[in-house]
């Protein structure tokens, strides 16, 4: 069995994976169901989180019509693993989803919000989450050297299987 999932294209180095987890181990941190859960959790079986050594794109012109100045490359660095419950050894590559849930609370009562109806999955360098909307199943992107609004995020891609079958190992001119 590969350690990369299927959806994730075999040119774009991806390492570092975390421990193996069961469908349990993933319910127990993430309990909502939303659009796209089942290739959410068939992604984690195979790699719970990891990084893109060298670097991965998603590009929102494969999906949205972009306007002057808006975000379309966009970089992705790493996906947060989920950690087993009762381990407290943590991953030296990713953070956890509960870690990068709990480092953006309490920024606003509004972004307060925002977290209960999103998961963040995702990161790029620059410490900028990608997070999947359980209402929508949409993945969303926020600059927060721009903005802690979460009326500012962007969406990215329709689904997390799309995000995935998007990411691109080089950047496009």
């Amino acid at each position: 069995m590969s350690n990369k999932p299927l959806f994730i294209s075999n040119q774009i180095p991806f390492d570092n994976q975390w421990k193996k987890l069961t469908v349990k181990d993933i319910e127990e941190t993430i309990s909502c169901d939303f659009f796209g859960k089942k290739e959410f959790v068939e992604f984690y079986l195979v790699a719970n989180g990891g990084n893109f050594t060298k670097g991965a794109y998603i590009y929102r012109d494969n999906f949205y019509s972009i306007t002057k100045g808006d975000y379309n490359s966009l970089e992705v660095s790493s996906f947060f693993n989920i950690p087993l419950i009762g381990d407290n050894e943590d991953s030296e590559y990713t953070i956890s989803i509960p870690d990068a849930i709990n480092r953006r609370c309490g920024s606003s009562a509004k972004f307060d919000d925002f977290i209960s109806f999103n998961i963040p999955f995702a990161d790029n360098f620059g410490d900028n989450d990608f997070w999947i909307d359980i209402q929508t199943g949409e993945v969303k992107y926020i600059d927060y050297e721009s903005s802690y609004n979460p009326d500012d995020a962007i969406i990215v891609a329709p689904s997390f299987i799309d995000f995935c079958q998007s990411l691109q190992g080089k950047r496009r001119l």
